[in-house]
């Protein structure tokens, strides 16, 4: 969708379905991810956790534009998305890295 969104007509129709279909597909999931961690964190720290991890999830939705728009300015599209996959795969191992906690019953 991304791709698309660089080569997008000048038609404002398509832009706005390719606008629509990319913040759609982005953030598919975004509703339910903190579902899930919410059963292995007491009731009284949950809004905490999920603050701390708000706010650096738009600290960086605010600063990865400012980011990109420099390196694309810099060194051009392919760069730009480079680093985006190096950040994605950095993210992925710290993922992987995560030792999930187990709840005995």
């Amino acid at each position: 969708m991304m791709l698309l969104l660089i080569y997008v007509p000048a038609n404002p129709i398509v832009c706005a379905i390719l606008l629509f279909m990319t913040g759609l597909l982005l953030s598919i999931g975004f509703s339910a991810y903190m579902v899930y961690p919410m059963s292995f964190i007491s009731k009284d720290k949950f809004p905490v956790a999920n603050a701390i991890v708000n706010m650096f999830g738009q600290l960086g939705g605010a600063a990865t534009p400012f980011i990109a728009g420099l390196i694309l300015d810099s060194y051009g599209w392919n760069v730009v998305f480079t680093f985006m996959s190096v950040i994605s795969l950095i993210t992925f191992i710290t993922v992987l890295t995560i030792d999930e906690p187990y709840k005995i019953e």
